[in-house]
């Protein structure tokens, strides 16, 4: 291929091979630039199934207007063959890129915050990419990510599946076949590892494990063979990334736990909700407020909190002795002696009053049906850290003062399963814990916690503001949005957006 012309492209180098073809370098002599080409193989043109893919590839990826996304310039069928021409991206993909001992917290969050914002737009478009994988990523030198290769998005019709020879491989099916397989083995989503159907919140775990490899420099779920990796998949959680990697906030890791939930309805429902949560995160780390304390902290910590409970302990005891001497030498009391009894007449009380008799004949009462018995109420368990969006009901001032009750609002019901836990509209409460103009910068928001949401079951459920529980046990967080500003005289508006977690295992009874 190398020196070969289709039309104005002229082939000058190899970049490598994709799901449907190889890829070439190309030099578009009408606009004088380089260009990508993807070159669908003979065989692959031959099959009715794969060629429509390779058309839908580019439909797809060219219907997403994204700088986080790859651009598709054009396609092109002729005797020659069948070529799909897009944006030529100079980098590395990040198989290459990820290390065994993993990116560093700050490249992660720069990266995984672009993939978000992309994988949030496709979405939103009501696109599932379907293969997220760190070799379907490209990075460039300047840091700018592109996602490629959407040849399986969007599929349609009917094909067979291939066979599983390792761990890596791309199986292609329908997915409107139950019981079909799509995907890359090791960064599939459950459901799609038994051949159900998909949405985004597939593609929510298959960068969840994305985000666990650049953290932890190791995949999430690898096995010997592509069945140990599928069972792995359905089976296993994944290893703490904490045991492994020092220094990772909790934040990070629990946002990263939240997207590996076997069940669909218990990860992040929207990627625009895990977008949200990584650019707070991006910048609380950029401002120097994300703390990222190494795992040895933590053993520190235990063995501290060790040394109060023993000394609470000896003086307890201490204090139980000293009570003890106390009642054997206390000073005996002096018997107090006891009034005679007051004697005094019974009083009879009067007689009862006995209606008259009836002379007619008495009838008895009619006998009323037992009520039916209430259906019995369903106990529904909302795991801890459940995620759901919330909006401020109403503008917060910027000389708000501390202990000041903030409320908001549900943006959409929370469900576990079928079962609506928050209703759509609900009050979740909160209250101001530090007034920004008095202990920060200049320019600082006011932060806030958040206390308890009404529950369906009028209950109210324990709530935070932030995904893990922090060590210094500060579950706080400022008004602060990215690329969100209020006026001057406000910390935040009404109908801002803000992520809520559910604080705890807790149950709501539903009927």
């Amino acid at each position: 291929m190398i020196g070969r012309k289709i039309l104005q492209y002229e082939i000058v180098e190899k970049l490598g091979a994709g799901g449907m073809g190889e890829i070439y370098k190309a030099h578009d002599s009408r606009l004088n630039r380089f260009v990508a080409i993807k070159v669908l193989s003979r065989g692959d043109a031959a099959d009715p199934q794969r060629r429509q893919r390779f058309i839908q590839e580019a439909q797809a990826a060219s219907s997403l207007n994204h700088p986080n996304i790859i651009t598709i310039h054009d396609i092109i069928f002729n005797e020659q063959g069948e070529f799909m021409v897009m944006e030529f991206v100079a980098g590395k993909t990040l198989n290459q890129l990820i290390p065994p001992t993993g990116l560093g917290i700050s490249d992660t969050l720069r990266y995984a915050v672009q993939i978000a914002d992309a994988l949030e737009a496709a979405h939103a478009a009501g696109i599932v990419h379907r293969d997220l994988k760190p070799a379907n990523v490209m990075v460039t030198d300047a840091g700018l990510v592109k996602i490629l290769d959407f040849g399986l998005a969007k599929l349609s019709g009917a094909s067979s599946a291939a066979s599983l020879t390792d761990a890596t491989q791309t199986l292609h099916a329908t997915l409107t076949v139950e019981g079909s397989i799509l995907g890359t083995v090791s960064y599939m989503s459950p459901e799609q590892a038994e051949g159900k159907k998909v949405g985004p919140r597939s593609d929510i775990f298959s960068f969840g494990l994305v985000l666990y490899e650049m953290v932890a420099g190791r995949k999430a779920f690898a096995a010997d063979s592509a069945i140990s990796t599928l069972t792995a998949i359905l089976r296993d959680e994944a290893r703490p990334i904490a045991d492994m990697v020092a220094g990772v906030p909790p934040e990070l890791e629990h946002a990263i736990q939240l997207c590996l939930r076997k069940d669909p309805n218990q990860r992040w429902q929207y990627m625009r909700d895990v977008h949200r949560e990584l650019s707070a995160l991006k910048q609380r780390l950029e401002s120097g407020a994300l703390a990222a304390a190494p795992l040895a902290a933590t053993s520190a910590a235990k063995r501290s909190s060790a040394i109060p409970l023993a000394i609470l302990a000896v003086a307890v005891i201490a204090a139980a002795a000293g009570a003890g001497w106390w009642w054997m030498n206390r000073p005996k009391p002096q018997p107090v002696p006891t009034p005679p009894p007051i004697s005094a007449a019974p009083v009879q009380p009067p007689a009862p009053t006995l209606p008259a008799p009836s002379a007619k004949t008495s009838v008895p009462p009619v006998s009323k049906p037992a009520p039916a018995p209430a259906a019995p109420a369903k106990t529904v368990k909302v795991a801890d850290g459940t995620p759901f969006s919330i909006t401020l009901a109403a503008d917060v001032p910027a000389d708000v003062e501390p202990g000041a009750t903030v409320r908001f609002t549900a943006t959409r019901g929370v469900e576990v399963g079928d079962t609506v836990v928050i209703a759509k509209g609900a009050v979740i409460t909160g209250e101001i814990v530090d007034a920004g103009k008095k202990k920060f910068l200049r320019g600082a928001k006011p932060t806030y916690r958040l206390v308890e949401a009404a529950a369906a079951d009028g209950s109210r459920l324990k709530v935070r503001a932030v995904p893990a529980r922090r060590t210094d046990g500060s579950p706080v967080r400022n008004f602060s949005l990215p690329g969100h500003s209020t006026a001057k005289n406000l910390a935040a508006d009404a109908g801002s957006e803000y992520l809520a977690y559910c604080d705890g295992d807790q149950t709501v009874r539903t009927k």
